[in-house]
């Protein structure tokens, strides 16, 4: 764990012991105190470590300083240098990667204080146009009990270094471990911020208009800008969907050299499912840590609430709407055409003489009167009919079907989707579903003998596949051949399968499947 205040002044204690009788003793705990100001200045993490680097090398009058960041593997994933030009760094080439003597403070977990680096078993020596380093010391930087990095620092100013140094750099690696595990702490609130922020501006997006592809390119956007990866799936689709996007994100890894990939399942409300999200970095990138998989995660089920509350809405109004075209074209049909049709009768009754003058203005007026009464049925007609198909979501679409198919019949539904089921409209399919779900409710309703009915349309992986389930009597063997012939002549049409199977204890399972990109 990082060094506790008991800990801190034990080392500054030891440091004063040392220190006494020595004219700069006084001066360096000074500078000790000021650097636990000077690595807390800033809250950004790379600033506090190039800061620590900085600091380090004053406190012990080292010319070159360099602070090793740990990576999963164990070594080093990021060097920060003290001390080297740019030109002198760019000249270097790839930075360490935790061999030789800065591998052994990685392996020990301790300080390690050398007078001469080269005449050390462990050293394998330095690259081209490294400049000369005799003294060296290197001590390991914990956060949370865990070992973060190793400060490393070369040629001392006065020789070797000697334990006071140790004993400095020691303490500051104690606060620095504080310091980080505190930038741990705001970067990740700012990061949660970021994904909070862009989980708003969805929302609002999606409680603004339709649910639809855009939505989801949307979404895949946001989450690029805010991992910066290359690569992100979002899949509206459960298990083999989101399956197939973990494949073929890993398969894509493998083939373009990617880095590391996080794919999380999006659930929605009472945890169901809605799809998944999958992200790869490049071949370079920083693996993903569980805080990176916990914020992915909330970040999709908030969008996926947002989008279930989106598409309930859109459903409502629909079902709002399909319910008023409904009363007017009864409230039509009941009172106006029956008040007309009165109309027209008396009018006929007093038309006494029909070649009179009168009789034939009232001839006329009756005729006006029975043509109206024709526009209006015309009108009744059309408010029956549902609109243009790309007027409103299949899943309303569906829903509506559902519900007046088996209005008056004693026996319960349910109906579910999963997947991108709106996206069918684009691709034509829409009126497709539409007549294949109607046939086989109606005869499931004609011949089943069914207290339940199970509907449900889902798009999986490639395929688009419309299921009606009841728990009656079984449908006759001449009833199949002849009453679904057409669904399976659909089915085929369009390269897919049409099966009919028993249900378990009782009932029957129609099942029409096509692929989703067919035309």
């Amino acid at each position: 764990m990082s060094a506790s205040p008991a800990t801190l002044d034990a080392l500054v204690e030891r440091i004063m012991q040392r220190a006494e009788g020595l004219d700069d003793g006084y001066h360096r705990i000074g500078l000790l105190i000021s650097a636990a100001e000077a690595v807390t200045e800033s809250l950004e993490l790379t600033t506090r470590l190039q800061r620590i680097v900085a600091v380090a090398r004053e406190l012990v009058g080292a010319q070159y300083g360099a602070l090793g960041v740990l990576g999963p593997d164990g070594g080093l994933e990021r060097f920060l240098h003290s001390g080297l030009s740019d030109a002198q760094v760019k000249q270097l080439g790839t930075p360490p990667t935790g061999r030789g003597i800065l591998g052994a403070v990685i392996t020990d977990g301790r300080s390690i204080r050398l007078e001469r680096l080269s005449t050390d078993a462990r050293s394998v020596g330095f690259p081209a146009h490294h400049p000369p380093m005799n003294s060296f010391l290197g001590v390991p930087i914990r956060v949370d009990g865990t070992v973060f990095g190793n400060l490393y620092l070369t040629e001392h100013a006065d020789g070797p270094f000697d334990d006071i140094d140790e004993a400095i750099i020691v303490a500051l690696a104690a606060m620095a471990g504080t310091a980080i595990a505190n930038s741990r702490l705001y970067e990740q609130s700012q990061e949660d911020r970021r994904w909070l922020a862009a989980s708003e501006r969805l929302t609002q997006r999606l409680l603004a208009g339709d649910v639809g592809p855009d939505d989801l390119e949307a979404i895949a956007q946001s989450v690029r800008d805010l991992t910066q990866a290359p690569y992100v799936v979002v899949v509206d689709a459960i298990d083999e969907g989101a399956h197939e996007a973990e494949l073929a994100l890993r398969q894509q890894a493998d083939e373009a050299q990617l880095g590391p990939v996080l794919v999380v399942p999006v659930q929605g409300s009472a945890d169901r499912t809605a799809g998944g999200l999958a992200i790869a970095r490049g071949p370079h990138g920083h693996p993903f840590t569980e805080a990176d998989r916990e914020t992915v995660t909330r970040f999709g089920r908030s969008v996926a609430i947002a989008r279930e509350l989106a598409q309930a809405r859109i459903d409502e109004q629909w079902l709002a709407l399909t319910d008023e075209r409904d009363r007017i074209a009864r409230d039509l049909h009941d009172h106006v055409i029956q008040s007309l049709f009165a109309v027209g009768l008396s009018l006929q009754s007093v038309v006494g003489d029909p070649s009179s003058p009168t009789g034939a203005r009232i001839a006329t007026q009756v005729d006006a009167i029975d043509s109206t009464i024709r526009q209006i049925r015309q009108a009744i007609y059309r408010l029956s009919t549902a609109p243009s198909a790309t007027t409103y979501s299949l899943r309303a679409r569906v829903n509506t079907l559902v519900r007046e198919t088996l209005e008056g019949e004693t026996v319960d539904s349910r109906l579910e989707f999963s997947g991108p089921v709106d996206t069918l409209l684009n691709l034509g399919l829409g009126d497709e579903v539409t007549a294949v779900m109607r046939e086989a409710l109606s005869n499931a309703v004609r011949h089943a003998q069914a207290t339940l009915i199970e509907a449900s349309v889902a798009v999986r992986g490639a395929q688009v596949i419309v299921t009606v389930r009841d728990d009656g009597i079984g449908m006759p063997e001449t009833e199949r051949r002849s009453g679904l012939a057409n669904l399976s002549a659909r089915a085929h049409e369009r390269g897919g399968t049409f099966e009919i199977e028993p249900a378990t204890p009782h009932g029957t399972i129609v099942r029409w499947s096509v692929p989703w990109e067919a035309r």
